[in-house]
């Protein structure tokens, strides 16, 4: 009998452990089957088992990389693994790329950088066409004194031209920027927020959100707040993840509102208050005799 109880415990652990291994990956096994055997980002088989593989999490049932430094100006798309916006580089994403600097130089004369992106200039004489790229040299457009490009319309009037993204300001001569986030709020898919960059826009997910692969696309799925320690949550409450977000919940012998918990006192009993007056008889100041 003393053999036995000791394999008995250890089988019943390895049961215990198998157990839980196979709750906490229910949610992956069942996306494995409906993708009908298809192979998922950073999905793995161990054995019998189906689970994400090192350096994916499962959040909803779904494999998220995991980036241990913060992609800057990018999205994690794979374990430590950064896909950088246009016009930046590196492995965070945080190097700005020199346009101005390529061999094939995307300026027909003068190029500018700048972060994240570049802007062309002419030569004295020459405007800039509304491609923003190239110049031409016409002295009906020289006189003007367009910023960009200009074009010659009917009954050859001269109007000043702007690049895609920008459009003429008060004066009909220099170009500004268009905000296309103000202009159309639904320029972003669902989940997705619009940020306005010179001559265009970027749509990056929301907060709550990060980006993560299914079926070989890229898509803003929740961040399990809870799961990645990122709550603001009290050490004495409960993080609940919810889509998009998260709330806290105070444990039941607290109260607070999840974010702050303070202990409840328990009322006092009947002892705990005779004990409490014989003590302040106890400690009561003596008056000395007048």
């Amino acid at each position: 009998m003393i053999e036995i109880r000791p394999r008995a415990f250890v089988m019943m652990a390895h049961f215990i452990t198998l157990s839980f291994v196979l709750h906490q990956d229910r949610s992956v096994v069942e996306m494995f089957k409906h993708s009908r055997g298809r192979t998922q980002p950073g999905l793995c088989s161990f054995g019998q088992t189906t689970s994400c593989c090192l350096g994916w999490r499962n959040v909803n049932g779904i494999c998220q990389p995991v980036c241990n430094k913060s992609c800057v100006n990018g999205e994690c798309v794979g374990p430590d693994k950064c896909l950088c916006s246009k016009g930046y580089k590196g492995p965070q994403c945080d190097e700005d790329v020199n346009e101005c600097g390529f061999l094939e130089r995307p300026c027909t004369q003068r190029c500018m950088n700048t972060h994240g992106s570049y802007r062309c200039y002419c030569e004295p004489g020459y405007t800039l066409n509304a491609d923003g790229c190239t110049c031409t040299r016409e002295a009906a457009c020289f006189s003007l004194r367009c910023q960009f490009g200009c074009q010659m319309e009917r009954g050859e009037e001269v109007r000043c031209l702007c690049p895609p993204g920008l459009h003429l300001a008060a004066d009909n001569k220099t170009c500004e920027d268009v905000n296309e986030c103000h202009h159309d709020a639904n320029v972003c898919p669902p989940r997705k927020t619009c940020k306005n960059t010179f001559g265009s826009f970027v749509c990056v997910c929301q907060d709550g959100f990060v980006i993560g692969t299914l079926q070989g696309s890229l898509q803003c799925r929740d961040k399990d707040e809870c799961l990645t320690g990122s709550h603001r949550c009290s050490r004495h409450a409960q993080c609940v993840n919810t889509d998009g977000s998260y709330t806290c919940q105070c444990l039941e012998d607290y109260f607070g509102n999840g974010r702050t918990c303070w202990p409840k006192r328990a009322p006092q009993s009947k002892f705990d208050m005779y004990f409490n007056y014989k003590l302040s008889k106890r400690t009561k100041t003596i008056q000395p005799p007048s």
